[in-house]
């Protein structure tokens, strides 16, 4: 089962799935927009800190509005 994760990064998804036994818990990065990322530093500084947060466990999943 995927679960959105909320993302600091206007225009881009973050999704949480399961990668099998071998891979596990895993991210998947989408750009809402675009077919490539290109990220200014702000916004890959806030990308980053979702992505840290998913690393350690952390991450905060997306509400329903």
């Amino acid at each position: 089962m995927a679960t959105d994760l909320a993302s600091r990064t206007e225009d881009v998804m973050l999704t949480r799935f399961w990668g099998g036994k071998d891979r596990g818990t895993c991210v998947q990065v989408t750009p809402t927009k675009f077919k490539h990322v290109s990220l200014t530093r702000k916004q890959a500084a806030k990308l980053a800190q979702d992505l840290m947060l998913f690393a350690a466990g952390m991450e905060t999943e997306e509400r329903e509005v």
